[in-house]
């Protein structure tokens, strides 16, 4: 795995993220810095019972342990989210309505190969934290997220503290009913928000409107093979117009939407944060909804605020959001001043025409830095596969460059300030709470250098 490789005895702290989830199981070595070396992916075992999971969630964290050169040793803590109710005194998984680890004690099954400082928690609660330390809510005092995906999960923090609620239960969102005698959910109940907007609920209404007769583009999408229905298939089907595809995503989005506005008048956080891989995959045609709902809330409050985000994080919010619990296990919380770990950044300069210096190296072509400080030549032809222009950054680009978090974006624009963003791009930064600031590449240079905040970086240099 490119840039994973760390050399034992790094002065550096790692840590160990892992997020088991309803589809797939991730585990990321991560910095204290919150910059994540590598990541190990695999599907979660959907047939057999919890020694099956728990053995999937062994190799991923060995898998990936393996391909950054370190072992358990070199680890100062783990953090591990599951979907469902946790006792995180126990390390137990009291209740987990989507998949067979109900009562299983994981920490200590884990704790056999693996002896750091382990935190477990619910997935949902670490998104949030994830988000509230490096993501759309980095800058807000209170925050919930609600993460949409084989289910719906959520946290809510404030003051950089997770509200567990007295039984270890609050942020359940996804079991908030939503409708009186509606679908029967996973966790047994009927009408969840779960069982009516999350990706579970998705595929069965689409698979029943197929059985019912509607033609689809999913059809061919899976290969005839409906058992799965990804998030992907549905972006892909909603980027043609299907309309059952359409009309099932509708309904889910309004969902959502009225969740959002029912979160607002239980705990008026000042962000709401959706993420997830039905949001991450099809956010494009959801967001609108959400936002007009939102957006006619009859309840007004006395400031503002409310305002709903996508997630910055994406796939890594809840792995981060791990870290950061397990950063507060070893008395190391990355909301308190004294252990804020930033990445360390190179001093970059202005060479000359069509030249720029990132520390020692000299660059005479177009370049990004990414939140973690890495630097990429920006390669032309893939800028104008993916947004027609080389001299329009698109939101393509923007989400590449912007993997991470930063809570700025430095762009120079060239000595002529060519380069623009694109209406997608800007509303991709502004639906993430990123700041951007855009001004030719010898002055971008110059207020990049002087920053102290996360930062990423596209500087054109070729005119």
């Amino acid at each position: 795995m490119k840039n994973s490789r760390v050399k034992p005895g790094t002065p550096h702290r790692l840590y160990l993220g892992v997020d088991v989830g309803g589809t797939k199981i991730q585990a990321s070595l991560v910095r204290e810095s919150g910059e994540i070396l590598g990541r190990e992916k695999c599907l979660t075992p959907r047939q057999g019972g919890p020694e099956h999971i728990v053995a999937a969630i062994e190799k991923a964290m060995n898998d990936m342990l393996r391909k950054g050169s370190v072992t358990a040793d070199h680890l100062t803590a783990i953090g591990v989210a599951v979907p469902g109710v946790v006792d995180p005194d126990n390390l137990r998984v009291v209740i987990a309505p989507n998949m067979s680890l109900t009562n299983v004690a994981l920490g200590a099954r884990l704790a056999a190969s693996f002896k750091a400082p382990m935190a477990v928690g619910n997935d949902g609660n670490f998104g949030a934290l994830g988000e509230t330390w490096l993501g759309s809510a980095r800058s807000a005092r209170s925050a919930v997220y609600i993460c949409v995906g084989t289910g719906i999960g959520s946290g809510f923090v404030h003051g950089g503290k997770l509200w567990r609620g007295a039984r270890e239960s609050a942020g359940e969102i996804g079991h908030m009913l939503m409708q009186l005698g509606g679908p029967q959910c996973g966790c047994g109940s009927h009408g969840c928000f779960e069982a009516l907007a999350s990706r579970t609920a998705i595929e069965r209404e689409l698979r029943s409107g197929i059985a019912a007769g509607q033609t689809s583009v999913l059809t061919e999408l899976a290969g005839g093979d409906l058992s799965v229905i990804r998030s992907g298939m549905i972006r892909k089907a909603l980027e043609r117009e299907d309309p059952l595809v359409t009309g099932v995503m509708r309904q889910a989005a309004e969902v959502l939407g009225h969740a959002c506005v029912n979160v607002r008048h239980l705990l008026d956080p000042e962000v709401i944060v959706l993420g997830g891989g039905v949001i991450e995959a099809c956010s494009r045609f959801v967001m609108p909804i959400v936002e007009d709902i939102v957006s006619r809330d009859p309840l007004p409050g006395a400031r503002e605020g409310g305002q709903v985000l996508l997630s910055a994080l994406g796939d890594d919010a809840v792995v981060l959001g791990a870290v950061a619990a397990a950063r507060r296990l070893v008395h190391r919380s990355p909301f308190k001043k004294r252990f804020a770990v930033r990445p360390i950044y190179r001093e970059l300069a202005s060479v000359g025409l069509g030249e720029i210096a990132v520390g020692r190296k000299v660059y005479d072509c177009d370049i990004t830095i990414s939140v973690a400080g890495k630097v990429k030549k920006r390669k032309a032809k893939l800028v104008k596969k993916l947004d027609g222009a080389g001299h329009t950054v698109g939101s393509k680009e923007v989400a590449k460059v912007c993997r991470g978090g930063p809570e700025v974006l430095f762009v120079g624009a060239g000595e002529t300030s060519h380069v623009q963003l694109s209406d997608d791009a800007l509303q991709f930064l502004t639906q993430r709470s990123i700041r951007y600031e855009i001004s030719p590449t010898v002055k971008a240079v110059d207020s990049y250098n002087k920053s102290k905040r996360r930062k990423a970086a596209l500087f054109h240099v070729t005119c």
